[in-house]
Parts: C-alpha cells; sequence; structure tokens
C-alpha cells in the first residue's frame, strides 16, 4: 500500500488517465478527491463502484480554470481532512490546429484549462504543503509539450508552459521537503485520441519503439511512482512514458 492514508487530489479525474489514476491510488490506499468539469454520470459511477467498502474518493464538480472555484475545494480539503499529500494536474483539453488557422477562442480555451488550472492548483495546495514539509505534485504534460508537434499549437504550448512551470517550482520548493516533477505521456489508448485520424495514430506509432498505443493504467502506474514514497529523491524531472518516442 504505497499511498496507505494518503489524501490525494486529481483533476480530470472521471476519464481516460485520470480515471486510471484514482483507481490506482485507491487501491495504494489512498483517499482521493476527484475533481471534473462535466460528467456526473461518471462520477457517480466511480463513487460507488470505488466506495462500497468504505468511502475512498470523493467527487468535486468545477472548473480549473476558475481560481476561486479552486481556492474553495482546496480549502474544503483543508478542513475536512487536515492536509494535502499529494496533487495530481490532469485535467486538459485540446482543440489541435495549425498557428495561423487557430482561432483565439481555441487558443484561450486549451491554455486557460491547461496552463492555468495547473497554475491555479500549485498556487493553492503549496502553502499548505510547505507547512507540513512534505508533499507530492505530478503535472500530467505530453510528449507534445518536449518534442513540438506542428499540428497541436495551443496544446503544445500549455504543456511546455506546465513543464517550465514544474521546473522553477520544483527548484524552489524541493528544500521544503515537496518533490514536484511533470509526466509525459505519448498516445494512449483513451477518449481523447478518438477523433484522431487512423493514418495520424499509424504515423505515430512508426516512430515510436513500443510500436503500440500506451495504456491509461500504464501512465497511472507512472503517476503512482512519483506521488510515493519511492520517489522521493526525484524532483524537476520530466518522465516521458510514450513507449520510446523518437521524433
Amino acid at each position: 500500500m504505497l499511498l496507505k492514508d494518503k489524501i490525494a487530489v486529481v483533476t480530470g479525474a472521471t476519464r481516460g488517465i485520470g480515471k486510471a489514476i484514482v483507481q490506482t491510488f485507491v487501491k495504494q490506499g489512498a483517499f482521493v478527491v476527484g475533481i471534473y468539469a462535466n460528467n456526473d454520470a461518471a462520477a457517480k459511477e466511480l463513487e460507488a463502484i470505488l466506495n462500497v467498502n468504505g468511502q475512498t474518493i470523493h467527487y468535486v464538480k468545477g472548473s480549473v480554470n476558475n481560481p476561486a472555484f479552486v481556492q474553495s475545494v482546496i480549502g474544503d480539503v483543508i478542513d475536512t481532512y487536515g492536509r494535502v499529500d499529494i496533487l495530481v494536474n490532469n485535467a486538459g483539453i485540446n482543440r489541435d490546429q495549425f498557428i495561423f488557422k487557430m482561432s483565439e477562442e481555441e487558443w484561450n480555451q486549451v491554455i486557460s484549462t491547461n496552463f492555468s488550472g495547473t497554475l491555479y492548483f500549485c498556487q493553492s495546495v503549496l502553502p499548505f504543503m510547505e507547512q507540513q514539509q512534505k508533499g507530492k505534485i505530478v503535472n500530467v504534460v505530453s510528449v507534445t509539450g518536449v518534442v513540438g508537434r506542428e499540428a497541436q499549437t495551443n496544446y503544445g504550448t500549455s504543456k511546455g508552459a506546465i513543464i517550465g512551470l514544474t521546473r522553477l517550482l520544483a527548484r524552489k520548493y524541493y528544500s521544503k521537503g515537496i518533490s514536484i516533477n511533470a509526466i509525459a505521456p505519448g498516445m494512449i489508448e483513451t477518449e481523447m485520441i478518438h477523433h484522431v485520424p487512423e493514418d495520424k495514430i499509424s504515423n505515430f506509432l512508426r516512430f515510436t519503439n513500443a510500436k503500440r498505443l500506451g495504456t491509461a493504467e500504464e501512465v497511472a502506474r507512472n503517476v503512482l511512482y512519483l506521488s510515493s514514497d519511492l520517489s522521493d529523491y526525484v524532483t524537476d524531472t520530466v518522465l516521458k512514458v510514450d513507449g520510446g518516442f523518437i521524433r
């Protein structure tokens, strides 16, 4: 039980990678506060399944790009449970487009959800983790933020900005007992890629050593590592979980 009695906050927690992280954390003994934006049915279903033998998760609906909501939910977690041991910033959207075809709305939606949402949760959690002198933050980015992909201008920029934020916060807070890292999945079999044409997926896999899509569970296991005591000497790191993507 790598996370026994830990209090974890996970954003984007009802589907795909976020859902797998929640399920993995609960199995490892954590109590999870899951943040979601829209999918009420999925949140209720997961609560029913994971709380069958006692409460292990509580879902809260709200927008990660609303700083008032973020401050409120973290305040409620502290008031109720006394601490936050782990924060996983997983919430994200994509509106893929080339730079000269992108609308201002597409740009703002992705930057505000992906980057600003991560920033607001870090701002809200870090003062409490600093008081505790202990904590783990894992920011879910993407290989697009590491290597760049021209048709994902807004998405890649948001994820690259999160990597920069991760690095500067890691430098400041590791001496205070807080490890801050990023994890960069490659092409993962989730709802987010269902709209991607098959030829684009095949081309991506052609330049991937594994020659297959990754699974949400494989990403979640690596998030578990970065969230547990196993990674206490790891900070300021971008861990790629991409099957060896080479271009």
